[in-house]
């Protein structure tokens, strides 16, 4: 009896087909992934800035802190996870327990004992080094496993816009948390931040738990030798399809993480005079309306991928982003506060996409690597591709709450008296302009790309015809 069902299994799910049981069961790491990530960065400038005044400087290097001691351990990670012999797989105990500690770590990073400057930044700092720790433990074993799950081309590309889709409804929630826990019920930011995180640790658990059952691992891969880790950072730092990828991705996420950061800031002193509780409403409803039009991007991504490729597709989405970037700058209007959804559209309709079809890039490049290498080191890759977009991160919170502090904003005065015409001119400047710049540099450096899907599907072929020849022997 055991033999058939695993005979029942093979012929439902092969490394060239996924079942849709198992895409949707996977992509529910993403609601995960997108709540660990973004819960964290969405609350800091508000509890600890906003409403209580902490310096907007050393907050972004309490920031930066955890998201670049994130970054180095994520290369160990990686090869901790393609080494991991159990008999539940490489990724899947990495996933469940990784997840359960983000969850419960959450809700104490807003719980400061000491409200000073210092004393804020060294909790934060402390707290948020332990949580993205746990980030990483979930993270790299769960992108491994999507690059694992298929080696065909454009199965791949279906496979992983599922995260996109179900990740997605968490980017109708998470635009509204700085605006959850202003709710008077819970007494203040702080205080609301608390509980908020509580019922966001509920979903990262509940969540993280599905793609640790639902996620297939190649089963060739348990049985290839160990790899040394110094080894396996060279060779994968050295290949240049993946640096490209990698790159592009790094530039246009510093870029946006540090302009766009600076948007709230725009629309609640620019927009809405100084009226947070209005700024974070509509900073919330343009998140539903880009996550509502994301979906579109995904699907144009998928359609657009398995016509004319992966770089071609990723072109035209960040085309399209630049045009919804630059219309800010006629859109950004205090006369008509909402007008700047039409950007909103624009850029969902092209960012979304251009996220996974970076991702789904190094699924490619792992394939490649394997021709080259004979192993497989999803974790690897995926570990320095995370490695790469954390300390975007990080330099992106240095940088943004540096920023804030040369165009001249204060908080304190800020509340009391306003923000001065000069510095609102310099914010929407450094928004609308700063994305341009970012989205032209990646558009210009993933044309380099030289993985077609010709070159892919050869790189399939060979690997075909190379296990074959190991069978016959």
């Amino acid at each position: 009896m055991k033999q058939d069902i695993g005979e029942t299994e093979q012929a439902e799910y092969t490394p060239q087909h996924i079942p849709l049981l198992n895409k949707i069961g996977y992509a529910f790491g993403a609601m995960t992934d997108n709540l660990i990530m973004n819960a964290f960065g969405s609350l800091v400038m508000p509890v600890y800035n906003l409403a209580l005044f902490i310096d907007p400087a050393l907050l972004g290097w309490a920031v930066a802190i955890p998201r670049i001691f994130d970054a180095i351990t994520d290369p160990i990670m990686g090869n901790i996870s393609d080494n991991t012999r159990t008999r539940w797989g490489r990724r899947r105990p990495y996933i469940f327990g990784g997840a359960t500690l983000c969850a419960l770590i959450l809700p104490f990073i807003w719980m400061a004992p000491v409200l000073t400057d210092w004393g804020v930044f060294w909790w934060v700092a402390v707290l948020g080094s332990l949580y993205f720790t746990a980030y990483t433990i979930f993270i790299i074993p769960y992108q491994a496993l999507g690059f694992e799950m298929t080696t065909d081309y454009d199965e791949r590309t279906r496979l992983l816009a599922w995260p996109n889709y179900v990740g997605l409804t968490m980017s109708f929630l998470l635009p509204w948390l700085p605006r959850m826990i202003e709710f008077k019920v819970f007494g203040g930011a702080a205080h609301g931040a608390v509980w908020v995180s509580i019922g966001a640790g509920i979903i990262i658990m509940v969540s993280g738990i599905m793609p640790a059952i639902f996620g297939r691992e190649i089963a060739q891969a348990e049985k290839q030798d160990r790899i040394p880790f110094l080894a396996a950072i060279k060779e994968s730092a050295s290949n240049r399809s993946f640096l490209i990828v990698a790159l592009s991705n790094v530039i246009v996420l510093t870029g946006l993480a540090t302009f766009v950061g600076i948007g709230l800031y725009g629309n609640i002193f620019m927009i809405f005079g100084g009226d947070r509780a209005a700024g974070l409403a509509l900073a919330g409803l343009g998140g539903t309306v880009y996550a509502i039009v994301s979906y579109f991007s995904v699907m144009i991504a998928v359609w657009l991928g398995t016509r004319f490729g992966k770089k071609i597709t990723t072109q035209i989405l960040l085309g399209i982003t630049m045009i919804g970037s630059a219309s800010l700058w006629f859109t950004l209007r205090p006369d008509l506060p909402y007008l700047q959804l039409l950007s909103t559209v624009i850029v969902g309709i092209g960012l979304q996409g251009t996220w996974m079809t970076f991702f789904t890039m190094v699924g490619d490049v792992c394939e490649e690597d394997e021709l080259k290498t004979g192993l497989r080191r999803e974790g690897m890759f995926s570990s320095i591709g995370g490695f790469s977009r954390k300390m975007a991160v990080a330099v992106a919170a240095i940088m943004a709450g540096n920023l804030l502090k040369w165009i001249g904003f204060d908080a304190a005065s800020a509340a009391e008296s306003g923000v001065p015409d000069a510095v609102l001119s310099h914010l929407k400047v450094a928004y609308v302009l700063g994305q341009v710049a970012v989205l032209g540099l990646g558009l210009l450096l993933i044309s380099f790309y030289p993985i077609t899907r010709q070159r892919a599907m050869e790189t399939q072929r060979l690997l075909r015809e190379r296990r074959g020849e190991l069978t016959e022997v």
